[in-house]
């Protein structure tokens, strides 16, 4: 009964949407009242069997844009227009952004390495592959045992390949470890090795940029990161993190000792990759953005235009 009521349901719900068909006209076909057919979309919509996606066009600050790129010598540069008061809206706007990005740079590529973060996981959840893109899906960096999937690179990873060929690659180790030498210790692991050397021969790179600030931090939130430690960094003029690999305004990496018990690229390697498209919203993260283009780690800046304002004054533009 359940299979025929569920039949009957997309029967209708295809003349309607799909045939352009009036509910009085269904009503006369199916041998129903018009009101009768109103309830029954109703309940398709309500029941998953008709889902409804509306596009919003994502309007973006073309001067801005071109600012960025010519200031910082970028490939590309995507800034959607701010929603004010509204970051979870913004947000939106640039994971959607970025998966547009996706679409585009890995119809080419063999390799997709990426980080995670707050925005990557946006981004993920975003992204329409247009195609069935023929890539392998790696970490850039180690993972944390998580039930929160912002900052589970493992998850993340995996629910990206599962949407293109399948194909992903894990860093099996954590982030970060209590001791430099565990960190070489693990480093030195043969699947380690080859999971990180697969991640630097990447065509495409897609990475979150963290901000030195306890309200944004997920390094902070997973607990990877002390207070203490936090404040050490930004005692050292830190302020701004890619892959955990924490930098100063002018890119320059900093905190040598916590940097030396992280497993993930390094900031030189990731530069290397061909294509590293940075994804991040929000004013806070305007000193992060600029230090991590001085520091010449993106090729490609996802943001939005109140923050790629507030990185252009940072700058002196």
């Amino acid at each position: 009964m359940i299979e025929e009521r569920d039949e009957l349901l997309a029967r209708i719900a295809t003349l309607y949407y799909h045939n352009d068909l009036s509910q009085q006209e269904i009503a006369q076909r199916i041998g129903l009242s018009r009101s009768n057919i109103s309830r029954l979309l109703k309940e398709a919509r309500d029941r998953g069997i008709v889902e409804i996606h509306i596009h919003h066009p994502i309007k973006r600050d073309l001067a801005l844009e071109q600012q960025i790129c010519e200031h910082f010598g970028l490939q590309a540069a995507r800034v959607v227009n701010t929603v004010a008061g509204d970051f979870q809206a913004t947000l939106w706007k640039v994971a959607h952004t970025a998966g547009e990005l996706l679409n585009e740079y890995l119809r080419n590529a063999k390799i997709f390495a990426i980080s995670w973060g707050t925005t990557v996981h946006a981004i993920v959840e975003a992204f329409n592959p247009r195609h069935r893109y023929d890539v392998e899906v790696v970490q850039l960096m180690g993972g944390v045992l998580s039930s929160d999937p912002a900052i589970d690179g493992p998850t993340l990873v995996q629910r990206l390949a599962h949407s293109l060929t399948g194909r992903y690659r894990y860093l099996h180790a954590p982030l970060i470890v209590d001791r430099a030498e565990v960190a070489q210790a693990l480093i030195s692991q043969r699947n380690i090795v080859e999971s990180l050397e697969v991640a630097e021969r990447a065509d495409v790179a897609l990475v979150g940029i963290g901000a030195l600030d306890a309200t944004v931090s997920s390094l902070l939130r997973a607990g990877y990161l002390s207070e203490a430690e936090f404040a050490t960094i930004i005692s050292l003029g830190g302020v701004g993190d890619i892959c955990a690999r924490h930098f100063d305004a002018q890119g320059r990496p900093v905190a040598p000792e916590i940097d030396a018990r992280i497993i993930a690229i390094s900031l030189e390697r990731l530069a290397a990759i061909p294509t590293v498209i940075g994804a991040a919203c929000g004013i806070v993260k305007a000193k992060a953005i600029l230090g991590a283009l001085r520091g010449g780690y993106l090729d490609i800046l996802v943001t939005d235009s109140a923050t790629a304002a507030a990185v252009l004054e940072l700058a002196g533009c």
